[in-house]
């Protein structure tokens, strides 16, 4: 049985436990059609590999039945997720990329004006496949709170937050500001990141414009979906995402 809560204030849509930073409700935004996005739906993050016991029932407390980790399965090995053997919850490790994950340009020159573009148009045009399969296993659950993170919960886990905000109906306005709102959160693991290329001897410069949350790049990302197939349900529908899934997200999503 689904876990409700009372309404809620924007406010309220960060969950600030110990051991994370940036896990959040994408409830609360309002669709073109009125319909609001419902609580403890979805909720987004970044690594949970810190959070403690606490923090564990803290969020099965929130109505978590499903998590699905957006990182490579060597970053799984590297920073076990705690609900891989939870048995409260289901867990899967959907990779959106199989070998590449934003960390590792961290070790390298980035040569681009906007290399966090690049990444994100690379992730929509050439993983759809991946994203086909988040989104199919997001669509078969019927109880309780979905999360899904990656390491920042800001880049993988950020396009599925757009994607499926874009399913309900919610302007781009509050899609790309739900987006920007991770820059307000990270700064501490911003800076461990930058920390550890430094000591690499990656790019830091070049890296640090990959751990910011530009309103422009999502938008563009946004452009680059509606230039080639109208908006976000028919990349979907391209993608191989079929029509009962949607629907089944839509109605998890506002009903």
């Amino acid at each position: 049985m689904t876990l409700e809560h009372p309404p809620m204030r924007p406010d309220q849509r960060h969950l600030p436990i110990p051991g994370s930073y940036n896990i959040r409700d994408l409830g609360g935004y309002r669709t073109k059609g009125g319909d609001v996005i419902r609580w403890r739906r979805f909720l987004r993050a970044d690594s949970l590999h810190r959070l403690d016991n606490s923090g564990l029932d803290h969020l099965l407390g929130e109505g978590l039945t499903t998590v699905i980790d957006l990182r490579t399965r060597a970053e799984v090995n590297d920073a076990p997720n705690p609900f891989r053997d939870t048995s409260a919850v289901t867990f899967h490790n959907l990779p959106l990329f199989d070998d590449l994950a934003p960390a590792a340009l961290g070790r390298a020159e980035v040569q681009s004006t906007d290399p966090l573009l690049e990444f994100y148009l690379t992730a929509l045009h050439s993983r759809q496949g991946a994203i086909r399969d988040i989104l199919g296993v997001m669509s078969q659950t019927n109880d309780g709170a979905v999360m899904f993170n990656c390491t920042a919960g800001k880049d993988r886990t950020g396009i599925v937050a757009a994607l499926l905000l874009g399913i309900a109906g919610v302007s781009r306005a509050d899609i790309v500001a739900d987006y920007v709102l991770t820059a307000d959160l990270i700064p501490e693991l911003v800076a461990e990141f930058l920390d550890l290329s430094r000591q690499r001897g990656g790019d830091v410069e070049s890296y640090a414009r990959m751990l910011r949350s530009p309103a422009s790049t999502m938008s563009a990302a946004l452009d680059s979906i509606e230039s080639e197939f109208g908006d976000i349900r028919g990349y979907l529908a391209a993608s191989g995402v079929n029509a009962d899934q949607i629907s089944a997200l839509e109605t998890r999503l506002i009903r």
